[in-house]
C-alpha cells in the first residue's frame, strides 16, 4: 500500500481581496524657489531636517532691493510737495478768477496739474509696495511644515527669480497610497460598496484597505488606512482606475523624539483591497495543489484510507497555504479531511493508501491569523488616526455614488 503524507485543512474567516502595487506620495511637495533675482548669503537650515511653516530657510543680500525701496519713498515723498504746491495753487486761482483777476483757463491747467500728481503719487506708493515686497522676498521661508531635502545650492551663488530650485519640502503626516484597480475587480468592488460590503465600519462612507511595504516578506500587511479618493474616469490605456489611501505617519521632530517617520514619499508599497465581506475559508498547503492540463487537483484520504481527487478553485494565499473551493458546489470540500502532500504521485482514485500525519517541518506553518478591514489605523492594535478634513461627496467611494 502506498504511503503518502497528510494534513488537514485550515480554516480560516478572512474577505476576498486582490492585491495592487502602490506608491507612497506625500501630502503636500512645495519646492523652494526665490521670487526675486540675487546673491544667496546664507543657508539658515540642515539638510534634511524637519522645519515648521514659516520657518527662514534662505536670505539672499537685500541691500540693492533696500536701496529702491529708499529711491521708492523719495518719489512719493517729492510728489507729496508737488501735491500741496497744486492744492495752493488751484486754491489761489480759484479766487482770482472769482475776481476777474485769472483766466479760467490757468486755473484748469492747475487743477489739471492737481489730478495728474494724484495719479502719479498713487504710482510711486505702488512702486513703494513693490520694493517692500522685494525686500521681503530676500527672506525665503518654508510655506509647510515638513522635512526639507538638501540645499541645491550655497552662500555667494547667483539665485535667478522663479528659475532656480534651492530645496524640496514635503509633508510628513499624513501620507497618500495610491493605486490602480483593473476595470473587472473596480466593478466588482462597486457593486459590494453599493450592496454595502467592503467598508470601514468606524465610517460606512469610506473603504478600509490594508498596506505593507517592502520588508512585508510574510504578506501581512500590518498598516490600514481608509480610501478617500477615487478618481472620475477610468484610464482607456491601461483599464485601470486610480484610487487612494490617507496613511497615519507619526512623526515627533522635538529633541530626543527623532526617529524618523516610517513611510517616505516615493516608497513602494503592496495594497490589499477587500471586494467581498468576510466568510470562513478552507486552506490547503501550496505544494498539495496538482495540475491536470488547465484544472487545479487536490488529493484528499476519507475515513476509510481511500484516496480521491477534487477538481478545485485555487484562491488568495495565505503564507504557505491557498484557499481552495470545488468546482462543483454540489460535492463540497470536507473541513475534516485530510489532505496529500506528499505521494500525490502515488495516489489512484479509489485506491487505499497509507496516510501518515506530517512530522515538524513537513508542512508549511499554519496560516496567519487576518484581521478583518476594521477601523483604519496605523500598525494593529495602535489607535486610528484623527479623521481628516470633510472631502466632497465625489471624492469618496460612495455606496450610492451613480459613478460607481
Amino acid at each position: 500500500m502506498p504511503e503518502v503524507t497528510v494534513v488537514p485543512f485550515e480554516a480560516r474567516v478572512t474577505p476576498e481581496w486582490i492585491e495592487v502595487t502602490g506608491r507612497i506620495e506625500a501630502v503636500s511637495t512645495v519646492e523652494i524657489r526665490s521670487r526675486i533675482t540675487g546673491y544667496l548669503t546664507e543657508v539658515a537650515f540642515r539638510d534634511g531636517q524637519f522645519v515648521k511653516a514659516g520657518e527662514r530657510l534662505y536670505e539672499i543680500d537685500a541691500r540693492p532691493y533696500q536701496a529702491k525701496l529708499l529711491v521708492a519713498q523719495g518719489n512719493v515723498e517729492k510728489l507729496l510737495g508737488e501735491r500741496r504746491f497744486s492744492e495752493v495753487q488751484v486754491d489761489r486761482y480759484t479766487k482770482l478768477v472769482a475776481k476777474g483777476a485769472a483766466s479760467q483757463q490757468e486755473l484748469d491747467t492747475h487743477k489739471a496739474k492737481l489730478e495728474e500728481n494724484t495719479g502719479a503719487l498713487a504710482a510711486a506708493r505702488a512702486e513703494v509696495e513693490s520694493a517692500r515686497l522685494n525686500v521681503e522676498f530676500c527672506t525665503i521661508v518654508s510655506p509647510i511644515d515638513g522635512l526639507i531635502g538638501r540645499t541645491q545650492l550655497q552662500v555667494g551663488n547667483l539665485i535667478n527669480q522663479d528659475q532656480t530650485t534651492l530645496a524640496t519640502v514635503v509633508s510628513v503626516d499624513p501620507v497618500f497610497v495610491y493605486f490602480n484597480l483593473d476595470e473587472p475587480a473596480f466593478i466588482r468592488l462597486g457593486n459590494n460598496l453599493r450592496d454595502g460590503a467592503s467598508r470601514s465600519p468606524a465610517s460606512p462612507d469610506t473603504m478600509a484597505v490594508m498596506v505593507g511595504l517592502v520588508d512585508d516578506i510574510e504578506r501581512t500587511f500590518p498598516y490600514r488606512c481608509a480610501v478617500d479618493f477615487l478618481n472620475n474616469q477610468v484610464d482607456s490605456q491601461t483599464a485601470t482606475i486610480t484610487m487612494r489611501g490617507r496613511l497615519a505617519n507619526p512623526y515627533d521632530p522635538t529633541a530626543g523624539h527623532n526617529a524618523p517617520p516610517q513611510f517616505r514619499p516615493g516608497m513602494f508599497g503592496r495594497v490589499r483591497v477587500p471586494i467581498d465581506e468576510p466568510q470562513q475559508r478552507l486552506y490547503a498547503p501550496e505544494a498539495a495543489v496538482g495540475n491536470i492540463q488547465d484544472h487545479k487537483i487536490i488529493w484528499m484520504v476519507d475515513a476509510a484510507s481511500n484516496a480521491s481527487s477534487r477538481e478545485v478553485v485555487v484562491g488568495q494565499k495565505l503564507g504557505g497555504w491557498v484557499a481552495v473551493t470545488p468546482t462543483d458546489a454540489a460535492k463540497p470540500l470536507d473541513p475534516a479531511g485530510r489532505i496529500v502532500i506528499r505521494g500525490l504521485q502515488r495516489c489512484r482514485d479509489g485506491k487505499p493508501v497509507a496516510a501518515v500525519a506530517a512530522r515538524d517541518g513537513e508542512a508549511p506553518d499554519p496560516p496567519p491569523a487576518i484581521p478583518l478591514f476594521e477601523a483604519p489605523g496605523s500598525a494593529a492594535g495602535e489607535p486610528a488616526p484623527a479623521p481628516g478634513p470633510e472631502l466632497e461627496p465625489e471624492s469618496l467611494p460612495r455606496p450610492s455614488g451613480a459613478e460607481l
